[in-house]
């Protein structure tokens, strides 16, 4: 970036009418070409544009036309005019190394953003920073339903030594561009249509697929019209051959207004497709549609389609490499003329980076036995949990007894009891010899049978979830939230097929936390000594269910390995990044902490997981002000640390050499360190790999200190936050970040899981209080949620 001009100038554009918006870029090409007499300017594709050039923004005939995908002739007007800060200081970018830690070149960044997105536009589709190129017939990545997996550039500018291109690949499902009647053959009916084909009974699987979706719809020639792209709102009511509507003066059906103008409907049994404004009766024929290519949605993805693309985006460190320079050369970036205009000229190759390896800290299990971690993960044997509870465990198996759908034998049940008394005998756990075995039919049922165990002071329920029926959701709503009572869920499924030694070990994992046990503990003692380890992660829904609020999940440690945990939960408005009740979730985890330690903690450790960069500052001074008036009230204060833990990030590491047998993907080891090059000077930070990828190229955690009163040693820290991650109860395994951070997320998924079945959610605080968790029960079993 030596040739980078010192400044650019920023431009406000206007752009009207503004629908449809899609066509902005060629506008504002036409207009550069007509008006600014073809001026270098880099345009974000709605309000601004970057150039190093000044612009005249005095055109008087601003007016520009344009064709749609179907030819059709759009007209705009364009308007460019200074904005009130009209300098932006590209020198920033060479400088920012020497000043404070959130005063980055934000500006400079975000005009390169834009810069650096030129040669991608027109080549490929843009969903968020990564550019999708569609693919070509024949390389199609079908997943299922009627979507593809469409593999794209991800690139961002980002700050370490250097300002860098951060570019990676990223996957993502888009419908397939085909005729209607062949996603209706393909992915509905899986047979041809035909004179008698009904779409009644699939009403619901191709709404759900179409709302939303645009089409193309092409008038028969008779028409003498051009194709026009409509947004489609769902099937209509009745078939071509009964949906009226009113034409001019009078009501007619579609396949007669068809017919009345020279055109037969093939399939005029079939229903037709609602689309356009809401209010409007607009309905077009199925088989005159096609669905739109190159369509990027805010959607969730259905469980078979994530498998797939996880199968399918799962490639070693060589593989995604290659993918990378591959999409490089496509978008060609240095041939760019606004690219070259601002100097700037990306490398051929990857930064060469130096990276650490920390050392694997020894497991500790029962009678002083240790383990040692090799690549990621280690093996119990014929170890015993290092803690669990002396008395023998009143315990039930709870089953589904119904005539609809596939029942499980009572010989598997009590086969899955033997073989759960047997193996909790071998790692410690004492539970007595004999489960009551208990039935439900339906959720009174089950309600009455929870009741009933409560009663009888039973400890543990195991409840196995029947493949129709009752839900995880509900069991652990009518379990956690009424009666109090401690339930491990295992599917039906489960029991009958994949019952062996290590499914049970696995579950007795956790079934171990949940009896107040612990199940191992790390023999280097903690360099920090009466710390307690806050973990922290807010959920938030889908963009399409803005009206559930977002989840805050906390946990926090209790004893002196960072081993046994509590929980709060809470619900705020949608969105929210910042959690606001930090304050009295803090004060019952300091509560919660002195009731097991007889003291408060002289460290508070806290990892803040889900939060995007630009909400640092928010964290630092909404939410640390939170846990600080939290410790003033009790009178103490503790050196506190936090941590932002970010996951999403398109940073990897690519060691040389090749895949092996021990590591096919050809991932750098579990423990590498990176905190030089690629880290901001100024800020304390660092990238770590703490996990073994079991599939696909391993994504590094990257961790931003934002306070560190207690000034902890940067490599105390990192080997801290490496030990932390052997802390997961759930596996014997180093997971990809630290425990408490981890366990603040399943908090946040189980607080999800309470809002299960309604919709509606006016006053948050009525509905928290309408689902807190039996007190008792969280007292007597802090760790019911793992």
């Amino acid at each position: 970036m030596t040739k980078m001009p010192k400044k650019a100038y920023h431009y406000d554009v206007k752009i009207l009418p503004e629908r449809p918006k899609k066509f902005y870029r060629h506008a504002f090409e036409q207009f550069r070409v007509d008006q600014l007499g073809g001026a270098i300017a880099a345009f974000d594709g709605r309000a601004s544009c970057y150039s190093v050039d000044k612009l005249k923004t005095d055109s008087k005939n601003s007016e520009v036309s344009v064709k749609d995908g179907q030819g059709r002739v759009l007209t705009y007007t364009v308007e460019i005019k200074e904005t009130g800060d009209l300098e932006v200081d590209l020198n920033s970018l060479h400088n920012y190394i020497t000043t404070r830690i959130f005063d980055k070149p934000m500006r400079a960044m975000q005009c390169l953003e834009v810069v650096m997105a030129a040669p991608c536009h027109n080549k490929a589709v843009r969903s968020g920073r990564s550019f999708f190129k569609t693919s070509e017939p024949g390389e199609r990545q079908e997943l299922e339903g009627g979507y593809e997996a469409l593999v794209g550039l991800y690139q961002a500018v980002v700050l370490g030594d250097h300002p860098f291109l951060n570019a990676d690949i990223s996957h993502k499902s888009f419908p397939i561009a085909m005729p209607m009647i062949e996603y209706v053959e393909r992915f509905v009916l899986k047979s041809k249509v035909n004179t008698t084909t009904s779409l009644e009974n699939s009403r619901r699987l191709i709404e759900s697929f179409l709302k939303g979706l645009d089409v193309i719809y092409t008038p028969p020639k008779s028409f003498a019209a051009d194709s026009r792209v409509y947004k489609v709102n769902g099937l209509s009511r009745s078939p071509a051959t009964s949906q009226t509507f009113k034409h001019e003066s009078t009501t007619t059906t579609v396949a007669d207004y068809f017919g009345s103008r020279n055109f037969k409907l093939q399939y005029p049994q079939l229903h037709c497709l609602h689309v356009g404004s809401l209010t409007r009766q607009i309905y077009v024929p199925i088989e005159l549609c096609q669905i739109d290519g190159g369509q990027a949605l805010n959607r969730k993805d259905g469980a078979t389609q994530v498998a797939n693309m996880i199968k399918f985006a799962a490639t070693s460190t060589n593989v995604r490499r290659a993918k990378i320079m591959t999409l490089l050369k496509f978008f060609q970036h240095n041939n760019d003329p606004t690219i070259s205009r601002f100097g700037i000229k990306i490398a051929s190759d990857f930064m060469m980076v130096d990276t650490r390896t920390l050392r694997a800290p020894e497991v500790e299990y029962q009678g002083k036995r240790m383990c040692k971690p090799r690549n990621g993960s280690w093996r119990m044997d014929t170890m015993k949990f290092l803690k669990a509870e002396p008395k023998a465990h009143k315990w039930a198996i709870v089953y589904h007894d119904t005539p609809q759908g596939r029942k499980i034998s009572y010989s598997q049940v009590s086969d899955f009891e033997r073989q759960m008394f047997t193996h909790s005998k071998s790692v410690s756990i004492n539970l007595e010899a004999k489960a009551e075995i208990r039935t439900f039919k339906d959720d009174r049922s089950l309600d009455e049978c929870f009741g009933d165990l409560k009663r009888k002071q039973c400890d543990l329920a195991f409840v196995i979830i029947p493949t129709f029926g009752a839900s995880y959701d509900v069991i652990k709503q009518k379990a956690e939230l009424q009666h109090g009572i401690l339930t491990q869920c295992i599917k039906q499924f489960t029991v009958e097929r994949k019952l062996n030694p290590q499914t049970i070990a696995n579950v007795l994992l956790k079934v171990n936390s949940k009896l107040n046990g612990i199940n191992h503990k790390l023999k280097d003692e903690p360099r920090i000594k009466n710390a307690m380890f806050l973990g922290a992660d807010v959920t938030h829904p889908s963009p399409d269910q803005r009206e559930i609020p977002s989840v805050v999940g906390v946990a926090a440690s209790h004893d002196p390995y960072g081993a046994a945990y509590n929980m709060q939960y809470r619900l705020q408005r949608s969105a929210l990044e910042e959690i606001e009740d930090m304050e009295s979730i803090t004060m019952e985890h300091l509560r919660v902490y002195r009731q097991y330690r007889k003291t408060y903690p002289d460290h508070i450790l806290y990892y803040r997981d889900g939060v995007s960069d630009g909400q640092f500052p928010k964290i630092k001074n909404e939410e640390l002000k939170g846990i600080y008036a939290a410790c003033s009230r009790v009178g103490i204060k503790p050196k506190v640390c936090c941590v932002i833990v970010v996951k999403r990030h398109h940073t990897r590491f690519f060691p040389n050499g090749e895949p092996s047998q021990y590591n096919k993907f050809n991932n750098v080891d579990p423990g590498t360190v990176v905190d030089r090059t690629i880290v901001h000077p100024n800020e304390m930070q660092f990238f770590m790999v703490s996990h073994q990828s079991i599939q696909g190229t391993a994504k590094p955690t990257r961790y931003n200190v934002i306070e560190n009163t207690g000034n902890l040693d940067i490599d105390l820290l990192q080997q801290l936050t490496y030990n932390l991650c052997h802390m997961f109860p759930r596996c014997n395994r180093s997971v990809s970040y630290p425990a408490p951070a981890y366990l603040a997320h399943l908090v946040a998924a189980r607080g999800r899981v309470y809002l299960t079945g309604s919709t509606r959610f006016l006053d948050l605080k009525a509905e928290y209080e309408k689902r807190k968790i039996v007190p008792e029960f969280m007292k007597t079993n802090p760790m019911y949620f793992v």
